[in-house]
């Protein structure tokens, strides 16, 4: 198995670096391999839409953020890879805490990659909250 191109430290000092996604959004990259990210989400008020669950902006956030390292760890430190596209499916509702999102990498080619992306609530019911499929396209 390769190596990943970029490490967990990396990755998270370009996101606090080039995004502002507020003092709330208290990620951490759990796993970093070639090909696949693992990110853990800490709960917050702030991501509580009516019906005392997750809003659909964070499980996009989150989403996109995963899947924007486990592009990174193929193509390595390209800060201008950009999403090209993002489709988001709400599977069920995931109760207001924290949350884990896996990416892997279904292709990487030179121009565009691909990929999907689980979310799932950490401690509870495994089975995922929210399944997400999108493309970046390479600077």
């Amino acid at each position: 198995m390769k190596a990943p191109e970029i490490t967990p430290e990396a990755f998270t000092e370009l996101v606090n670096q080039t995004m502002h996604v507020g003092a709330d959004f208290r990620f951490r990259v759990l796993e970093l391999e070639w090909g696949r990210a693992r990110v853990h989400l800490e709960g917050s008020e702030t991501f509580q839409r009516p019906g005392g669950t997750i809003s659909g902006p964070t499980l996009f956030t989150l989403a996109d953020l995963t899947l924007w390292a486990a592009v990174l760890s193929c193509i390595g430190f390209e800060p201008l890879a950009v999403t090209s596209d993002l489709t988001l499916h709400f599977l069920r509702r995931p109760p207001l805490g924290a949350l884990e999102a896996e990416a892997r990498i279904l292709k990487c080619g030179r121009r565009l990659v691909h990929g999907d992306v689980r979310i799932a609530s950490p401690g509870r019911d495994e089975a995922p909250v929210c399944h997400a499929s999108g493309t970046y396209a390479r600077s």
